[in-house]
């Protein structure tokens, strides 16, 4: 999605060519009603008679859309975005532990965690590993959420069948519920929420995680245009720019 003014609440929808890596079409709002009849009758020149599966973030009105349209057709909720919502659980948690910090030498050692907990096993440097050996004696609960972030990195990378990766997910969120995080349980409402879309990324494996790249070219035409207040306009200049 894409807003089309600064500062406005006014979103654009962006539907994206994941094998092509183009953009089809620009929607004049995220409406699950604009959607479906986009679905139900694209553009001329758009054949989506042998959609096979889609990737979606994790708002329902777009899952709904397509199964509305297209009943027999996978969605496949985005990986990036669930390690998006994962992340913003992490920093929430953080957060929370800063607040409770009785003392000052404790802030301390909470002090600038806020991407070493975001970072994968193969990444650290070692100072990076003395800091988390110390947040796991001064904070286990906190290195335990490095540790399922880390594992559900892992589980991404798997070359399994969406059955497998199911019993392995299952565990995750029952070890993730343990920590008693209301962020963290928030995450794992949304995990069970999306499961079967989840586990579709097994089957598919496909991500619009390129389409954050090209969130960045919008962003870039709409500084060199000063902003496109006609939605027609804007459709057309995105589509020559990035279709």
């Amino acid at each position: 999605m894409k807003s089309q003014k600064k500062g406005q609440g006014d979103y654009l929808l962006v539907l994206t060519d994941l094998e092509r890596r183009i953009v089809l079409d620009i929607l004049p709002d995220c409406k699950k009603e604009t959607l479906i009849s986009w679905l139900q009758s694209p553009p001329a020149g758009i054949d989506l008679t042998h959609l096979s599966f889609a990737a979606t973030d994790l708002w329902k009105h777009y899952r709904e859309a397509v199964q509305s349209a297209f009943p027999e057709v996978a969605v496949v909720a985005d990986r990036f975005h669930v390690v998006q919502n994962l992340h913003k659980a992490i920093h929430e948690a953080r957060r929370k532990a800063q607040e409770l910090a009785k003392t000052e030498d404790e802030r301390k050692k909470l002090k600038g965690l806020r991407y070493l907990l975001l970072k994968n096993r193969q990444n650290l440097t070692e100072k990076n590993k003395k800091r988390l050996d110390k947040l796991a004696e001064s904070h286990p609960d906190l290195y335990r959420l490095w540790e399922l972030r880390q594992e559900l990195h892992d589980w991404y990378e798997v070359r399994t069948i969406p059955e497998f990766a199911q019993i392995t997910l299952v565990q995750w969120i029952e070890n993730a519920r343990q920590l008693k995080m209301d962020a963290l349980d928030t995450f794992c409402n949304t995990l069970e929420n999306w499961q079967p879309e989840i586990l579709n990324f097994f089957e598919h494996r496909i991500t619009s995680g390129f389409v954050e790249g090209m969130n960045s070219k919008i962003r870039v035409l709409k500084r060199i245009a000063f902003g496109i207040p006609n939605n027609d306009h804007f459709r057309l200049r995105v589509l020559g720019f990035c279709g």
